[in-house]
């Protein structure tokens, strides 16, 4: 069976075949090559549409925002070529706003509100005057492993950083009839794995079945669109982190009880899009904020892509567009939904 995955057996004993009956030996051959396309490893994927231009309809009434994550690199590997991107795409849609789905500060996090990295990770890089919006983050692991008070305690110091508290949400009206409800999670103390291990102080301190209530509290409220971002996947087809067991258990079901319609983290470096067959929630990986890497598929996947960049929504009337955008300002995929 190891033989037949790598598949270099055929290859190097060719020789040993050469004396059997040719009948023998077309039929060895093709069972060989059958069964080493079945333990094929899935590789890394490009862009499902990357040879096809995707025109984007600029609407006149929308609300228009930005989702990053992984990005805390002080400027270094994509950080600063995709803080560039998103510069220029927002003076061309004018975003209201841009959410952090975690992992702000690469490798550590901050120790203070003082902390030199707010400068060299955050206000030098995103200093553009197009990206002096509102910025809503959320907690990583990474940040995890310092200060997360000091994450939130920022806010009563920046204009832009706006985290309220470990969790959080808001409501903004899309037109005079349709509104939006965004919510904001802490995953790292939802995933198990970081109350086992060392190095992450403030994990133990969290009271995780206060959010998990709180979370099933503000998704039964009546808003049209419920959009919940967190930093760890329930769905991923990565290879390097890929599903997060404890919230397939404690998130999925909270979302598809209360007619969630998107769940948006990072933590893979990659751009994903999936969703389970039958259901309604779509679950969007947007982790190439400073360090993409290779990206895989699998049953539940629509698109898969390791490009350096940023998500790029769109509100208008009952739909929302979602489009996974290059940090050189080309689309590389675009998905469109009601909230019904």
């Amino acid at each position: 069976m190891k033989a037949f995955a790598t598949g270099v057996i055929y290859i190097l004993s060719f020789n040993k075949f050469t004396k059997m009956k040719k009948t023998t030996l077309f039929i060895l051959l093709i069972v060989a090559s059958f069964t080493t396309m079945a333990f094929t490893p899935i590789k890394e994927t490009k862009a499902e549409n990357s040879n096809k231009e995707i025109k984007l309809t600029k609407y006149k009434r929308a609300l228009n925002f930005f989702v990053i994550s992984d990005w805390g690199w002080c400027g270094y590997k994509s950080q600063q070529i995709v803080a560039d991107g998103m510069a220029a795409q927002a003076e061309l849609i004018d975003p209201q706003f841009i959410v952090s789905c975690g992992d702000n500060f690469q490798i550590a996090g901050v120790a203070s509100t003082q902390d030199p990295l707010w400068k060299n990770n955050f206000e030098d890089v995103y200093k553009n005057i197009a990206l002096q919006i509102d910025w809503y983050p959320v907690l990583g692991n990474h940040d995890y492993k310092g200060n997360t008070q000091a994450e939130i305690d920022y806010s009563k110091i920046s204009r832009r950083w706006h985290m309220p508290d470990h969790y959080y949400s808001f409501v903004r009206k899309i037109n005079d009839s349709i509104s939006a409800k965004f919510i904001f999670l802490d995953t790292p103390p939802l995933v198990e794995e970081y109350h086992k291990k060392g190095g992450y102080p403030d994990v133990a301190k969290q009271d995780t079945a206060l959010q998990i209530k709180w979370l099933a509290n503000e998704l039964s409220s009546k808003e049209q669109w419920k959009i919940v971002f967190g930093h760890h996947p329930v769905f991923s087809a990565s290879k390097t982190h890929g599903n997060t067991p404890d919230l397939i258990r404690k998130l999925k079901p909270l979302l598809e009880q209360y007619n969630a319609q998107f769940y948006f983290c990072g933590h893979d470096h990659d751009f994903q899009h999936l969703r389970e067959k039958g259901k309604k929630v779509d679950y969007v990986v947007t982790g190439t904020g400073g360090e993409p890497r290779p990206s895989s598929m699998n049953e539940l996947s629509l698109f898969s892509n390791s490009t350096p960049g940023f998500s790029e929504i769109t509100f208008h009337a009952d739909s929302i567009r979602v489009v996974f955008m290059g940090a050189n300002g080309i689309p590389l995929y675009v998905t469109e939904r009601s909230y019904r």
